[in-house]
């Protein structure tokens, strides 16, 4: 990969440097398979199900890794301590068994592979480590974990192994969330104390950057979160004008999705967003502690999840991945990541 100005690159030694402090992977074993607990559903009987919990995610022995090749320093005081996930904000998912977690309490990205099984983490900067690393995503391609930390305002680009491969990004404020455009080849990134989005080529070069603060159509107020479709529709998750607003790929508006309220299809606190390969939105709401789930028109299908610390349900929860019929939720404060998934019956059937 070339070296443009956008992104600056570390050099070869202090890669292999860092890469011996932060990367970490156990010996492949057998993966988990995992079967929906059909005790805990939504929507409830007599209603056909469509969501089912799976499992939830708090260290690396729960997707199989049983002992990481090290221990793993925690904060900035150096306490060593085995990985544990504090404070799950940001979250990437897909089939190949990805699995990031962007965590500002550990101040790690946490990098499962529940196919391999493997865990690693990334850390590790030229003069010091992540203050606030909010948002995560994957380019599957280049191998390359795009992280943003809205302290540093920077995104940093690591390997899949943790290793520092640089850095990205000018004129940022509090940079929060991360998607990947795979077909085009695209990086966008909500800017959200200049409450706007902006959208990078594969060499960090800024090419389109979208809204400007406001509360019409196409204004944001501190957008938090953002997804991409396989048509490169850009999602955002709008947070204080409390609604998910939908973009082209060449930044066009195309619609606008809830508003604020207290009923389904309204939100308090728009959080996390993904859309699935058929077009299903999933929007965190981070205080009423539900997942709410839209058609591709903007029409409310159905919610699961409520406030507590069972299986199921959440405590402040922030980012959202969708991975085939998998359904990852950051359970913020529940300090862990769940795991949901859909089930065969069709969505909207009226049954």
């Amino acid at each position: 990969m070339r070296a443009p100005a956008a992104i600056r690159l570390r050099p070869v030694a202090a890669l292999l440097m860092l890469g011996m402090l932060s990367a970490c992977a156990s010996t492949p074993s057998v993966p988990l398979v995992l079967a929906p607990d059909m005790e805990r559903v939504w929507p409830l009987p007599p209603d056909a199900a469509r969501v089912a919990w799976l499992h939830q995610v708090r260290e690396p022995a729960d997707v199989g890794v049983a002992e990481p090749g090290r221990r793993f320093f925690k904060g900035l005081a150096g306490k060593q301590t085995p990985p544990r996930i504090e404070s799950p904000v940001g979250l990437y998912a897909d089939e190949d068994g990805w699995l990031l977690v962007a965590d500002t309490g550990l101040q790690v990205v946490h990098i499962f592979n529940l196919k391999a099984p493997s865990y690693a983490q990334a850390f590790q900067l030229p003069e010091g480590r992540l203050a606030s690393p909010v948002g995560v995503t994957l380019d599957r391609e280049g191998g390359r974990i795009f992280v943003s930390d809205s302290i540093q305002n920077r995104i940093f680009l690591y390997r899949t192994d943790g290793y520092l491969i640089g850095w990205m990004g000018e004129g940022l404020n509090r940079v929060a969330g991360l998607a990947w455009d795979a077909q085009r080849g695209h990086l966008i990134a909500a800017d959200t104390g200049n409450h706007r989005v902006l959208v990078f080529d594969r060499d960090g070069v800024q090419i389109k950057e979208i809204g400007h603060r406001g509360d019409q159509p196409g204004e944001f107020n501190f957008p938090t979160h953002v997804a991409v479709d396989g048509a490169g529709n850009i999602y955002v998750s709008d947070s204080l004008n409390f609604r998910v607003q939908v973009f082209g790929p060449e930044g066009d508006l195309q619609r606008g999705v809830g508003r604020a309220g207290q009923t389904v299809g309204s939100f308090s606190k728009p959080k996390g967003v993904a859309v699935d390969k058929n077009g299903t939105l999933f929007v965190v709401d981070g205080i009423y502690d539900v997942v709410q789930m839209f058609d591709a028109s903007g029409q409310v299908l159905m919610h699961f999840g409520s406030a507590g610390s069972k299986p199921g349900h959440f405590w402040l929860p922030a980012g959202i991945a969708v991975a085939g019929e998998d359904i990852y939720v950051a359970d913020t404060q529940n300090q862990r990541v769940q795991l949901f998934r859909m089930l065969p019956a069709p969505l909207g059937d009226g049954t």
